[in-house]
């Protein structure tokens, strides 16, 4: 990789020979380089211009190249910048140790000139390359969903590439916010149908456009519908508990014979799809009470998958934290933030009952109202206490009736709230609520909440 006239580079090392030969070289070829004399100067100068890249000597008066090493890490600056440590005498503990710490490599002194530019070429392209996959994880998000190293994640991203290889349906449990949009298309880009078409429909949307769906095929009419648009490719239907009578006919024919049919017609027409259901109900409960149809709830039962609540892995919240950080700058053009320590470990003490995406949400709206560098506890307490806090200072305490009234209609509150965060899920509200299922089932049937539609 050539440098331009954009390409930084700073050299931190307390003897000025060495800092003067490398200035010469590497602006003879170009590069735009800075200098810097002890731990005080390189700090000024990467704060003031982030740079390229950074040759760092181990050993200066007033601080060590390894302990300078960690502030980068902790400044996030080693996500644009590579380092490579310069040492006279030091060992391979050190350099392993360096290299555990974020730096790209290590040379021992006296610099070899040859190999000084060979290797900020080689780190300057590792460089780029980091870059791209940055890129390139913004714009897909699906492609590298689920983040984090927990055991659950690593399950995940196992379970995709294991399932990317074949075409049986899949059905996608779990909470609102949970990744099931983010696995359905994360394995679509890991599959062979990769180039083909990824069409995601809630039950809504095709219940009220099932013809334009479908087609038509009438005496007055003959129309292709868009579902031929989706041929080779990946179907993905989220809230599949809401599929109405005729719309669960058509996903039986999808799943069953591997077709579809116009409306009007009763002609079976071939189509390639792979089928992704998604749901945040209790299917089997549905099943039972004749709201869907058991024939399909057995064939997609055959490989079901529960997305985990952000609560069950939240050591995984820094690298999401930092995903989505990186997602708003990069997409969004907002501010970059930092989230120390503490914060971070505050996040990790929140039950997040919308999950991933309510932790989207906080992290965009500290981005925008943000007004420091770092943001700090007091500002995630207020996010946090926000929505509580709106849903409390709204409810009217009536005084006028007594205290038996006065606790059903708060009851009849806490239960729409708990649901509406469910998204009707009652085993959820009952596991949240510490309630037994069966006696929340008959709690909501006096208080006359329908789960489905908790207003």
């Amino acid at each position: 990789m050539q440098p331009n006239g954009q390409t930084k580079l700073l050299i931190v090392d307390d003897e000025k020979d060495i800092r003067h030969l490398m200035e010469e070289i590497f602006s003879e070829e170009g590069y735009q380089v800075s200098l810097a004399a002890n731990g005080v100067q390189a700090r000024q100068a990467w704060r003031d211009q982030v740079p390229d890249l950074i040759f760092l000597d181990i050993w200066m008066p007033d601080i060590d190249g390894l302990s300078l090493l960690k502030e980068m890490q902790a400044e996030q600056l080693l996500e644009h910048t590579s380092v490579i440590m310069m040492s006279g005498h030091g060992t391979i503990q050190t350099a392993v140790e360096a290299t555990r710490y974020g730096a790209y490599d290590f040379m021992e002194k006296p610099l070899s000139l040859a190999k000084l530019i060979l290797m900020a070429e080689r780190a300057l392209e590792h460089n780029r390359l980091q870059h791209e996959n940055r890129q390139l994880k913004v714009q897909q998000p699906g492609l590298v969903m689920p983040i984090g190293n927990s055991k659950l994640m690593r399950q995940q991203r196992d379970n995709i590439e294991r399932l990317a290889k074949y075409t049986m349906p899949i059905l996608l449990l779990g909470e609102t916010g949970s990744g099931k949009a983010f696995f359905a298309q994360a394995l679509h880009q890991m599959s062979p149908r990769k180039s083909q078409p990824f069409t995601s429909l809630s039950a809504d949307k095709l219940n009220n456009e099932l013809e334009d769906w479908l087609g038509s095929l009438t005496d007055d009419k003959n129309i292709v519908g868009k579902i031929e648009q989706t041929k080779g490719g990946t179907l993905v239907i989220s809230h599949v508990e809401k599929l109405s009578p005729d719309s669960q006919a058509c996903l039986a024919d999808l799943l069953f014979h591997q077709a579809y049919r116009r409306c009007g017609s009763d002609k079976l027409h071939n189509i390639d799809l792979r089928i992704v259901c998604s749901s945040q109900a209790d299917l089997e409960n549905e099943v039972s009470e004749g709201r869907f149809r058991e024939d399909i709830f057995k064939r997609l039962n055959v490989m079901p998958l529960i997305m985990p609540a952000l609560r069950q892995h939240n050591e995984d919240l820094p690298d999401l934290v930092h995903f989505f950080v990186d997602q708003f700058v990069q997409h969004d053009g907002l501010t970059r933030r930092k989230f120390p320590e503490q914060t971070l470990r505050q996040l990790k003490q929140y039950s997040w009952p919308g999950n991933l995406r309510e932790l989207k949400n906080l992290i965009q709206r500290l981005l925008i109202l943000g007004k420091t560098p770092d943001v700090n506890e007091e500002e995630i307490s207020l996010a946090l206490n926000q929505t509580a806090h709106q849903f409390f200072s709204a409810a009217h305490i009536d005084t006028s009736v007594d205290l038996k009234t006065a606790k059903e209609r708060f009851e009849a509150s806490y239960l729409k709230q708990l649901l509406r965060e469910t998204s009707g899920n009652v085993s959820e509200a009952a596991k949240r609520s510490g309630v037994e299922r069966t006696h929340l089932y008959r709690k909501l049937k006096t208080l006359e909440i329908d789960p489905k539609d908790p207003i």
